[in-house]
C-alpha cells in the first residue's frame, strides 16, 4: 500500500504517537475547529469553502491533526501536473498549544512528499498580513517567492512560497 494511503504507517513516519496522530481529513474537522481572522475570511468569502477544501483532499491527499481527539489543524497537498503540487493548512486558533509535535510531523510530511509522489516543486499560499503562517512556512523550509496581488478571495494579497528539489538527494525518504 501506497503511505500516503497507509493513515498507521504515515503516522508512524511522522512520528505521531499516544493522543497525537493524524486522521483521514474531513470537512466535519474544519467545524470543530476555531478559526483565526485569517481561516475565517476564506469562509466568509466563500461560502463553499469547505466543499472546495473537500474536492481538493479528494483530488490529493488530506489529513487531519488531532489530540485526544480534538482537531488542532487540517492539511494537505494537491497535484497540480507531474513533479508540482499545492500544500494547505487550516489550523485551529490554539495549535500554538500543541505546535511543536504537528509541525515536525509537517516538515516530515512535505519531505515524505517530495519523494514518494517525485515532486520537483511544492507550493504554498499565505496571506500576506498573517504573520503567523508567515513564520511557519519558514519554518518548514520553504522559500518565499513574491506577492500575489489581489489573490485572496476578498481581494487581499498573498505571498507564494515553494520548496524545490534541489538534487537527487533532496527528500530520499529516510524513515
Amino acid at each position: 500500500m501506497f503511505l500516503l494511503d497507509d493513515i498507521e504507517a504515515l503516522n508512524k513516519a511522522v512520528r505521531l504517537t499516544g493522543d497525537r496522530k493524524l486522521v483521514t481529513f474531513s470537512p466535519v474537522h474544519i467545524e470543530m475547529m476555531e478559526l483565526s481572522p485569517f481561516e475565517q475570511a476564506y469562509f466568509d468569502s466563500l461560502p463553499n469553502w469547505l466543499y472546495m477544501l473537500e474536492g481538493m483532499a479528494a483530488l490529493g491527499y488530506a489529513y487531519t491533526g488531532i489530540k485526544a481527539g480534538r482537531p488542532y489543524c487540517s492539511f494537505g497537498v494537491m497535484k497540480m501536473w507531474p513533479g508540482v503540487a499545492e500544500m494547505w493548512l487550516i489550523p485551529d486558533a490554539d495549535l500554538a498549544q500543541v505546535v511543536m509535535s504537528f509541525h515536525r510531523a509537517a516538515r516530515r510530511f512535505s519531505d515524505i512528499c517530495m519523494s514518494k509522489l517525485h515532486l520537483v516543486r511544492l507550493q504554498a499560499t499565505v496571506h500576506s498580513a498573517n504573520v503567523p503562517g508567515d513564520n511557519w512556512i519558514k519554518r518548514m523550509l520553504f522559500q518565499e517567492e513574491g506577492v500575489l496581488r489581489g489573490f485572496g478571495p476578498d481581494g487581499s494579497d498573498h505571498k507564494m512560497y515553494s520548496r524545490i528539489k534541489e538534487s537527487e538527494n533532496v527528500g530520499e525518504d529516510t524513515f
